[in-house]
């Protein structure tokens, strides 16, 4: 901590960054789900003339949807940082090996939110000169990504709840069933590992658990952290301004 700096420079950004979760969540289902057609995704036993023909008929769309996906996709590292600076928090005096995991895992997660857009994006480019098994294995590629990358974000998730059970304050940061859900949820991805064997069935990538469970779970986990991001900043300044009139 640096006694020298004021609280306000001190926490300048921290809210600002902290916001850009629900912006980077509401803007994501929007581009990326809506516009992209990947709520629900296109099922996995659909065939390639079958696929081809959505990106054919559609393909403006999906322009439009990965572009302000990959855009917007990049909004989850500036929340990601408004973590960590929390999690430093809950036991300043030990080591950041936990807050660290967490920003780079947090961090490294833009990587398949973008990239695969790259794959639906490319898809959806030029859909009247490329055959249809091309067009089917750009939007295999795509779901294959997002979805087997989970486990750079299980890291970060499991990390925030990890960290919030060793809070000590009568009041943690993040109560504990928070803290359980995030480990939870971050752990459950590896129902993923099985996503890659079927094509039909809770399974796939357009199942009902793999898919409507899975991202569910996911975006209702950014909505809790956000919330005790902000409601735990105005208490870390308290805390800050009171270690600043003791020195």
């Amino acid at each position: 901590m640096n006694a020298n700096m004021s609280n306000a420079a001190y926490f300048k950004y921290w809210r600002a960054c902290a916001a850009m979760g629900p912006v980077f969540l509401t803007a994501f289902i929007f581009c990326w789900g809506v516009l992209g057609y990947n709520i629900p995704p296109i099922p996995a036993d659909f065939t390639a003339e079958q696929l081809a023909q959505h990106f054919r008929t559609n393909y403006n769309e999906v322009r439009a949807g990965m572009a302000g996906a990959m855009l917007f996709g990049v909004l989850y590292l500036p929340w990601t940082l408004a973590i960590t600076k929390v999690m430093e928090w809950i036991n300043p005096n030990e080591n950041n090996m936990i807050s660290t995991l967490q920003m780079w895992g947090g961090g490294l997660t833009v990587v398949p939110l973008v990239t695969s857009s790259v794959f639906w994006l490319t898809a959806a480019y030029r859909p009247d000169v490329l055959d249809a098994v091309t067009l089917q294995m750009l939007y295999d590629q795509g779901w294959l990504l997002i979805d087997m990358f989970y486990a750079i974000t299980t890291i970060p998730m499991v990390a925030i709840g990890v960290a919030g059970l060793t809070d000590q304050r009568k009041q943690p940061l993040f109560p504990r069933w928070a803290c359980w859900y995030s480990i939870w949820a971050g752990l459950s991805f590896l129902f993923e590992l099985l996503m890659p064997f079927f094509k039909s069935g809770l399974f796939a990538r357009q199942g009902w658990l793999n898919f409507w469970v899975e991202f569910i779970v996911w975006f209702a986990y950014i909505v809790i952290v956000t919330y005790y991001v902000f409601k735990a900043i105005p208490r870390l300044e308290q805390e800050r301004s009171a270690l600043l009139a003791k020195a």
